[in-house]
C-alpha cells in the first residue's frame, strides 16, 4: 500500500493505539485480525486521508486431504477454477485440507473449498477470519460461510424425465454411498420426483459397491429395471463397464443415464447419455460469491448451478420382451 503524505502507518496506529504491526495486518486484510478491528483500523485509515494501494489477492484453493484420491469430478473442477482465476489479477495456491494451518503463514484474502464432507466449514469459520466459499458443499452465512452448488434437483429432473419420456418406470438410481452434502441432496431429489410421477414403488436407490458393480447390475436386470441413473462420475463408467461385462444390451434391455467425464462418456461406444456439473460456471460463480464478501454485499445468498444434458447413444424405449 502507497501512503499519502503526511499520513502513515505509525500515525494510524498512534491514534488507535495499536501496534503498528496490527495496523499493517489490518490494512493489508489479514485474517489474523479480528474483523472487528480490522473495520476499525481501516475506517481511521480512511478518515485520516490514508491512500491505499489496490494490492493482488491470495486466494487458497482447498482440496481433499492428501491421502484421498483425485477422481474425475476434483480434477474437472480444478482446471475450470484454473482457467477462470488466470484471467484475474489474483494470486493462487493449492493446500490440502490436511494442510490447512499453513494459511497461518501466509496473507489470504479468501479461500475456494473442493472439500465436500459437510465438516470443513465448522474448523475454518472458528478458527480463521477468512472469507469461504464450498463448492458443492453446505454454507453457513452467520459465519460468512457461503457454497456455490450444482443444483441436485436438476440434475435428477432431467435425467429421470428422460428416461420417463422414453417409456421407462423401473427405474434405479445407482449411488456413490460416499455420505457427501452432494449426494444425499441427489438422493432425496430421486425419490421426491420418482413420487410426483407415482412411481415410487418401482423406483429404488441402490449403493454402489466398488468391487460388485457386476452383481448390482445383473440383480437390477433380474428385478426388471429397464432405465439406470448413476450418481457421481466415477460410478457411471463402472456401470456401463458392468453392463458390457454381462452382456446385457445397453440400451435395448437396460437405459444408462450417467454424470459426464468430458473427453470420455461421448468417445465410447455405445456413447453414453450424461448430465454435466457445469464446471465453469461453478468457478465463475464461486469466484464472484468472493468478490462480493469483498466488498460487503449484504444481500449475498448461496447459488445453484443447472446441469447439462448430453443425449448420446444409451437410452431408448425399454424392449418389451
Amino acid at each position: 500500500m502507497r501512503k499519502k503524505s503526511g499520513v502513515n502507518i505509525r500515525d494510524i496506529a498512534a491514534e488507535l493505539d495499536l501496534n503498528i504491526s496490527t495496523v499493517s495486518r489490518a490494512l493489508n486484510g489479514s485474517f489474523l485480525i479480528s474483523r472487528e478491528t480490522t473495520e476499525l483500523v481501516q475506517h481511521k485509515a480512511h478518515e485520516m486521508g490514508y491512500q491505499f494501494q489496490r494490492m493482488k489477492k491470495n486466494i487458497v484453493i482447498l482440496l481433499p486431504s492428501s491421502d484421498s484420491e483425485l477422481a474425475w469430478y476434483s480434477i474437472n473442477l480444478i482446471n475450470a477454477l484454473q482457467n477462470r482465476l488466470r484471467q484475474t489479477a489474483y494470486r493462487w495456491e493449492f493446500i490440502t485440507e490436511d494442510n490447512i494451518d499453513l494459511i497461518q503463514e501466509r496473507s489470504i484474502a479468501g479461500m475456494i473449498s473442493l472439500v465436500y464432507l459437510p465438516h470443513l466449514f465448522l474448523k475454518v469459520s472458528a478458527k480463521y477470519n477468512i472469507a469461504l466459499v464450498c463448492i458443492n458443499n453446505t454454507s453457513r452465512p452467520s459465519d460468512n460461510v457461503y457454497s456455490v452448488n450444482s443444483d441436485a434437483v436438476n440434475a435428477v429432473s432431467k435425467a429421470f424425465n428422460c428416461l420417463v419420456e422414453y417409456g421407462h418406470k423401473n427405474i434405479a438410481f445407482v449411488s456413490q454411498n460416499c455420505g457427501s452434502f452432494a449426494e444425499k441432496n441427489r438422493q432425496a431429489a430421486f425419490v421426491s420426483i420418482s413420487k410426483k410421477y407415482g412411481l415410487q414403488n418401482s423406483c429404488f436407490i441402490v449403493p454402489a459397491q466398488v468391487d460388485n458393480c457386476h452383481g448390482i447390475v445383473l440383480d437390477l436386470y433380474k428385478k426388471g429395471v429397464t432405465g439406470i441413473i448413476t450418481d457421481g462420475e466415477s460410478a457411471g463408467l463402472k456401470i456401463w463397464n458392468s453392463l458390457n461385462f454381462c452382456k446385457i444390451d445397453v440400451p435395448r434391455q437396460m437405459s444408462l443415464i450417467a454424470w459426464e467425464i468430458p473427453h470420455v462418456s461421448g468417445m465410447v461406444s455405445p456413447a453414453i447419455t450424461t448430465v454435466e456439473q457445469d464446471f465453469s460456471q461453478l468457478a465463475e460463480k464461486a469466484l464472484q460469491l468472493l468478490e462480493n464478501r469483498w466488498n460487503n454485499d449484504r444481500q449475498m445468498s448461496d447459488i445453484q448451478v443447472p446441469y447439462l444434458l448430453h443425449l448420446r447413444d444409451t437410452v431408448s424405449i425399454p424392449r418389451m420382451d
